[in-house]
């Protein structure tokens, strides 16, 4: 697992990410749940497969739970609270197309134009690389 968290913001909130060795994302659950307005993570990861989630030691802030890609999904889509069904709708709306069409996500704005969009995508490719 890399120790390199990446963040993305939703709405004013950050949703944590980090990659394990195979290249696959893992998502800080504390954060998945928090936007989901999800209170007790414990409880919400009970629902998980062993293989959707996981246990993380962040350094100095300790162990944390994590879920990996499709652990985020189920939390994601099985949600029936209203605060989650933004969150659903960037995930499967803005998130999951443009991996899709692209093989990647780019967090954009309405403010960026061509060059910025592509100076993010070199950024993103030369951290990869």
């Amino acid at each position: 697992m890399s120790n390199e968290i990446q963040r993305f913001e939703f709405k004013g909130a950050s949703l944590r990410a980090l990659t394990d060795e195979a290249g696959e994302p893992w998502f800080v659950a504390k954060d998945v749940c928090d936007i989901l307005e999800i209170s007790n993570p414990s409880d919400a990861l009970k629902r998980l497969d062993d293989d959707e989630r996981s246990r993380f030691n962040l350094g100095r802030q300790g162990e944390t739970n994590i879920v990996n890609e499709a652990g985020l999904y189920v939390l994601v889509l099985g949600s029936r609270k209203p605060e989650a069904h933004e969150f659903k709708r960037w995930v499967t709306h803005e998130v999951l197309p443009q991996i899709r069409k692209t093989g990647g996500y780019i967090p954009t704005t309405d403010m960026d134009d061509d060059m910025t969009i592509l100076a993010k995508a070199v950024m993103i490719g030369q951290r990869t690389m």
